[in-house]
């Protein structure tokens, strides 16, 4: 456990170090005064609000509002807690800290975590340096630009590299005077019984794996012999490497994901590069690994959906089934499925069919977690036997009340009767009769395990309404830090927002903009006449996770407009009559079953007649 750091040591920290000379790292100080100005290295702006006041040791932004000490400008500048900001300046000074206050401290590192992250650094960038400078990478170059279709700009923008047999990891290590222990640590090196070292990457292409900040953790080596059974090889476990933890490309796809509002989860490492060649960089990859709980927290606080497309082969199917299982506990993500054809992998069907199909699969050719539970729950079961379609469709009847989606599931049932021949009203009877026994063993499982609640509770929230949310709020946020959002705003949107507190703070918006042109960042202004808690409430819109709400995307904008103005209400539409049509199924009432379902296709035929391009 770790202990807090003494108030004594905090303040020996703060008096060793000027903070004007830390945060002019960042930004080009101006001395006018007493205080020194600059740009705000928070937000984007073009008229300096930033000033550091060096005889107090503070700073404040008259855009943003962000003020503090030293210690806040490190933890805001670098996402850190404030332990972790004070062990960062500390590092800069010269002061040692005991290791009890710096152990565990989350996205930071200790001096030793800091040795194997220079040391996979280096690297990594000998390993580039081989595959593409050398003549001892000849094959494995060859590989990867002929067989895997790669240019050397892509081989350059993910890093890759090689590790030729007749090339010395330790040597080189040695060279740099890295330590013999950081080296065997790292896992890259390992020693035999003799005393000798031998690299455990030796003639295999390699592959960074990084952090969600871009720090290479850890290492994928392929091997280029086809009689080695081990195709890939991981680094182990180190202090820094954790696979459970961690997410392939994850760095950049976040920040791809907050423009296209969804993940796309991928099998392995040259998929995701085949959706980069396809113009798609919120790609991700497990690295070989079932989905973890850790990782799936990581794809959850960054996306309200998530896109699984792996292999279109046996194996790869069944691991999209193990996927969809493990979600289900993340009811608030939104799930759907892309089938590649012709049991492909993304990378093979971007070599046959070019950049734009695979594309066009990512991104138009979804389908339900439902649709994929029907066509997969068939597979390896003769379903002329009694017997074995009497288990289908009763597995398929459980994954759709764990799964519940009225008219989906309405669709499925239509489907199965239509197909197999089953009466429809059993079909509906034994959906409810389930549903029962579902909700009875969830009740039964959240009794016996406190921390988890039941699931039945978790799905009642309504999903849209989260996206609605997180839309409106990313809307007011980047319209209070950029004038032209602002007015891509008032030229396309003509709605209400749904929060009354979003359209209160729009309304002050837009009366301050009107009256002060020309102006970026508006926040303070907007507090001025605001009560104490009014201001709390408002700083917290501001302030909360400004990276991720805040963008001067004009093109991201237009796409929150669309979808506050089309496609949710569209979809509360959709979701209302999938409600009703259940409700009239559970009554058997088989004319306002037609009439809503009439409804529903209408309504549908709009949608898709509406899509957002």
């Amino acid at each position: 456990m770790v202990s807090l750091i003494p108030k004594s040591t905090i303040e020996e920290i703060r008096n060793s170090i000027n903070i004007v000379d830390v945060i002019g790292k960042d930004v080009d100080l101006k001395k006018k005064g007493k205080y020194f100005w600059g740009i705000c290295p928070f937000v984007s702006e073009n008229s300096p609000s930033f000033t550091v006041d060096e005889e107090n040791q503070r700073y404040k932004c008259y855009s943003c509002g962000r003020s503090g000490n030293v210690f806040d400008y490190v933890s805001e500048k670098k996402g850190l807690s404030f332990p972790q900001a004070v062990i960062e300046v500390a590092r800069n000074v010269g002061i040692k800290i005991d290791s009890k206050y710096t152990e565990n401290t989350g996205g930071h590192f200790n001096e030793n975590e800091l040795k194997l992250i220079e040391l996979n650094k280096q690297a990594s960038e000998i390993f580039t340096h081989l595959l593409l400078n050398t003549d001892l990478s000849t094959n494995a170059l060859k590989y990867l630009l002929e067989e895997r279709h790669l240019n050397r700009e892509t081989i350059a923008d993910f890093q890759l590299g090689f590790l030729p047999s007749q090339w010395s990891l330790h040597d080189f290590f040695e060279e740099k005077k890295i330590p013999v222990e950081t080296q065997l640590e790292s896992g890259i090196i390992s020693q035999y019984d003799d005393g000798s070292f031998h690299d455990v990457f030796s003639n295999r292409i390699m592959f960074p794996l990084k952090d969600s900040y871009g720090n290479i953790v850890g290492f994928s080596g392929r091997t280029l012999d086809k009689n080695n059974s081990a195709k890939y090889i991981n680094s182990k476990e180190t202090a820094v490497f954790k696979k459970s933890k961690l997410l392939y490309h994850f760095d950049v796809a976040k920040q791809a994901a907050k423009v296209s509002q969804k993940l796309l989860l991928l099998e392995g490492y040259l998929d995701v590069i085949a959706a980069h060649k396809a113009g798609i960089d919120y790609g991700i990859a497990s690295m070989g690994t079932s989905l973890t709980k850790d990782q799936l927290q990581l794809i959850s606080r960054n996306t309200p959906k998530l896109t699984i497309a792996y292999d279109g082969d046996s194996a790869g199917q069944s691991a999209t089934w193990r996927a969809i299982e493990e979600i289900k506990n993340f009811p608030h993500l939104q799930l759907e499925i892309v089938t590649i054809p012709n049991q492909k992998d993304p990378d093979e069907y971007l070599q046959r069919n070019g950049p734009d199909a695979l594309k066009k699969i990512f991104e138009e050719d979804s389908t339900s977690i439902n649709d994929f539970a029907f066509e997969y729950l068939k597979k390896g079961r003769n379903l002329e036997n009694v017997g074995n379609l009497s288990d289908y469709t009763n597995d398929l009847l459980n994954f759709l009340n764990e799964h519940p989606d009225p008219i989906a599931n309405d669709l499925i049932l239509k489907k199965l009767s239509d197909q197999f021949g089953l009466s429809r009203s059993v079909l509906d009877q034994s959906l409810k009769r389930n549903d029962i026994d579902v909700s009875k063993r969830q009740v039964g499982q959240s009794s016996r395990q406190n921390d988890n609640p039941p699931l039945k509770n978790s799905r009642n929230r309504n999903p849209l309404i989260d996206q609605e949310a997180m839309i409106e709020r990313k809307i007011i946020v980047s319209s209070i830090y950029h004038e032209n959002v602002f007015h891509e705003i008032e030229k396309k949107a003509k709605f209400t927002f749904h929060d009354p507190k979003n359209q209160l703070y729009y309304f002050l918006i837009k009366g301050y903009r009107s009256k002060h042109p020309g102006t970026q960042s508006i926040g303070i202004n907007l507090m001025k006449n605001m009560t104490a808690s009014e201001k709390d409430q408002f700083n917290h819109l501001i302030s909360d996770q400004i990276d991720f709400y805040s963008t001067d995307n004009l093109e991201a904008i237009d796409d929150y407009l669309w979808q506050l103005n089309r496609r949710i209400p569209f979809e509360k539409q959709i979701q209302q009559i999938k409600q009703q049509i259940q409700e009239a199924i559970n009554l058997n009432q088989n004319d306002r079953i037609k009439e809503l379902n009439v409804k529903l296709v209408k309504l549908m035929k709009e949608r898709a007649g509406n899509k957002h391009d």
